[in-house]
């Protein structure tokens, strides 16, 4: 997963260069300086909503330090039931947001409950139907952390 700060440079990067591309255009063609004004609101709005359709989810990054802990805990959880929070479309994907309600399974055998907002792909939903067991981590210091282990429960086509 590509690191946040390395993200939101690259889109600062990008917006910068587009501010600076349209303020030489104006001033060189001696335009109104109202178009200042537009065009730096322009790439601040392109900075802001770039940033966020490229940062990571917060499960996702979750998913992403819990793989790399190995302290982390392993274990299924059963999808109790589920809400559709939405659905977003790529180029070459289309995934739907779901707010999974799971009994996740203990080490003693007993289940807790415990909800997780993710986005699956729609050719991996019948994996996140209710009843279905799914692959999770957990933080064994801090339970509620709780994400999908992708490398068992994956939620993107490779």
């Amino acid at each position: 997963m590509p690191n946040s700060i390395m993200i939101v440079l690259g889109v600062a990067v990008c917006a910068a260069v587009f501010c600076v591309v349209m303020m030489r255009a104006l001033i060189t063609e001696h335009t109104h300086p109202a178009w200042f004004w537009v065009i730096l609101g322009f790439s601040l709005l392109m900075f802001v909503v770039l940033t966020l359709g490229f940062l990571p989810r917060p499960e996702e990054r979750l998913a992403d330090r819990l793989g790399r802990d190995s302290t982390a805990v392993q274990t299924t959880a059963r999808i109790v039931a589920l809400d559709r929070r939405g659905a977003e479309e790529g180029h070459t994907m289309h995934r739907t947001g779901l707010t999974l309600t799971l009994a996740v399974k203990e080490h003693g055998g007993s289940e807790r409950a415990a909800k997780l907002i993710v986005w699956v792909e729609d050719a991996l939903l019948p994996s996140f139907a209710t009843g279905e067991t799914i692959h999770v981590l957990y933080d064994p210091e801090d339970p509620a952390k709780l994400a999908i282990d992708r490398r068992h429960t994956p939620v993107q086509v490779q």
